[in-house]
């Protein structure tokens, strides 16, 4: 059997008589060719059967059709499923999705040994929190196409066209529990020192100001976005004094702990305690019980954010707008008080 040889750029360039360099144009779209020229260089091409090594030839062009997609860890599949959602729509668009961590993306600024991609990448986005983001995203968005969301800057959506309705989500949340005839009702904040957390409660406030609901301050539960946090003082609560037939909790994490709290102290959701969530996740579908949410809509997010990126690859800055629907998915662990 013969041995496999390699054919070389510098082969296909002497057998087709032009230059190196001629066959790079020809091969990379960087500047025209005469039509004669490239059929005799696809025809040498065809014949040598030479085979281009696209990351080689890619690390030569100014930009390339790939993504750089850096994503917040978190206690829960949020960010990952946001991610999923514009990989797949992306790829739709012919663009690879190349996926790190935020802090991954930090260090490719400074100059690790990836920093290549940053420089070829079509465009960037960012998925964060104030837990986990970059210095200076504007610097990084001055020389690469860009979009960055940051879930604790609510004004950061709105300067990526993005409407997200905090406020309406939560007083949609407290509409349901009311409806299924729930007046006593606690919560599981996150850091309401952020304008996120205030924004989520100002909708829940907008609700009792109007409507007979029992909001205890027993049951405000206060935490950070750690999963073991929510656990804690879940756990705590719920094991002394009385308690609320149902919570809303800000966020699926927070959710997840309460879970685990009440199954450690024999409470069982949502025959003796019911429990709706603000933000979906695919752990929802999994969770025992599954858990009822309502929650922006993670498609339309994930396609916003996509085209904004390409029009801003196209140098379209013209501003882009969509108004993300609120999704109530009811999986069944409210449970009905109504007569």
């Amino acid at each position: 059997m013969a041995e496999h040889t390699t054919v070389t750029l510098k082969e296909v360039a002497a057998e087709a008589d032009i230059s190196i360099a001629t066959v790079s144009h020809f091969l990379n779209k960087t500047k025209p060719v005469s039509e004669a020229t490239g059929k005799r260089i696809q025809a040498v091409i065809d014949r040598l059967g030479y085979q281009r090594d696209s990351m080689a030839a890619w690390f030569k062009t100014s930009r390339a059709p790939l993504v750089i997609l850096a994503v917040a860890t978190a206690d829960t599949s949020f960010f990952s499923d946001v991610g999923d959602a514009i990989e797949d729509i992306c790829e739709s668009h012919g663009l690879t999705v190349f996926r790190v961590q935020v802090k991954t993306l930090e260090k490719m600024r400074h100059g690790n040994s990836m920093s290549a991609f940053l420089r070829r990448a079509t465009g960037i986005i960012l998925l964060g929190h104030s837990e986990q983001w970059i210095e200076n995203p504007e610097d990084l968005a001055a020389k690469t196409p860009m979009v960055f969301l940051n879930w604790d800057v609510l004004s950061g959506f709105g300067q990526q066209g993005l409407i997200d309705h905090l406020a309406d989500g939560t007083y949609r949340a407290m509409e349901f529990l009311a409806s299924h005839g729930h007046r006593d009702v606690g919560l599981i904040t996150g850091p309401l020192s952020m304008p996120r957390g205030q924004e989520l409660m100002a909708g829940v406030s907008r609700f009792a100001a109007t409507t007979d609901i029992n909001l205890d301050p027993r049951w405000i539960m206060e935490t950070s976005y750690d999963f073991q946090d929510a656990h804690d003082k879940a756990y705590a609560m719920l094991s002394s004094g009385p308690r609320p037939t149902a919570i809303l909790t800000f966020g699926t994490q927070f959710a997840f702990g309460l879970l685990q709290a009440a199954s450690r102290l024999g409470i069982r959701v949502p025959n003796e305690l019911s429990l709706i969530s603000y933000i979906d996740a695919k752990q929802a579908d999994f969770s025992s019980p599954p858990l009822t949410t309502v929650s922006p809509s993670i498609p339309q997010l994930a396609k916003h954010v996509v085209d904004q990126l390409i029009h801003l690859a196209q140098g379209d800055h013209t501003d882009q707008t969509t108004v993300l629907d609120l999704i109530v998915n009811d999986r069944g662990s409210v449970r009905n008080l109504s007569p």
